[in-house]
């Protein structure tokens, strides 16, 4: 039986996490946003960029992506964060590296100021994630886990991450990382999109607030 042209062609253009995700640690329960980025901005710094803020450095949506770019003036590296109001979190996101050096998905516990509190760092050699606290100046981070992998900066990279309870596990491209501390039981407040350099670029972001799977995924 041949497929109508048509068919296929409107089945490429489905959104890539359409529905909940295939996950282990966690139970999706309520879809808190989802943003495919796909429709061209201008710059912005300090602003809202499709539901989004803007907090550092500068962004932009173009050729169906955000792009993150860092300022010199800033001294850190671009973010684009969203606020949640969860205990427990699932967030999907397609990224691609480009030419900055690296870039990280952050979450922040949901007491202001919203103190770090855990952060999935990609580089084109590693994947590591780390337990953060502090904010600012005060800020301290322990990596936890690191799994040495090729990450083309060139291709689209799917990324799955969990938290539940005091568990985080990352997954890119089928490959695990993943650590325990206690502190990832605490309420989660935000969720961040963290790029250093220039050239990295996101897509299809979403966030879920979940809940520990009730029967164990596949490992």
């Amino acid at each position: 039986m041949k497929i109508p042209f048509l068919t296929v062609f409107l089945a490429l253009l489905v959104p890539v996490y359409a529905g909940p995700p295939a996950t282990t640690l966690a139970e999706p329960v309520a879809q808190v946003v989802s943003t495919a980025f796909d429709s061209p901005t201008a710059a912005v710094q300090k602003g809202t960029i499709q539901g989004w803020q803007a907090a550092i450095g500068e962004w932009k949506i173009q050729d169906g992506a955000l792009h993150g770019t860092e300022l010199a003036a800033d001294h850190h590296p671009s973010s684009c964060t969203y606020r949640v109001d969860a205990a427990d979190l699932i967030v999907t996101a397609e990224f691609r590296l480009g030419t900055a050096s690296q870039i990280a998905f952050g979450v922040r516990d949901g007491v202001a100021p919203h103190h770090h509190l855990a952060r999935t760092f990609i580089t084109p050699e590693a994947v590591w994630i780390t337990h953060m606290s502090g904010i600012a100046k005060t800020t301290q981070s322990t990596k936890l886990a690191e799994v040495k992998m090729p990450v083309d900066p060139q291709t689209w990279h799917v990324l799955t991450l969990e938290i539940v309870g005091d568990q985080y596990r990352a997954t890119i491209d089928g490959k695990v990382v993943e650590g325990r501390h206690p502190r990832f039981q605490d309420p989660k407040g935000m969720v961040a999109l963290i790029n250093k350099g220039d050239g990295a670029q996101f897509r299809n972001v979403a966030i879920w607030k979940a809940q520990p799977r009730k029967s164990p995924g596949n490992r």
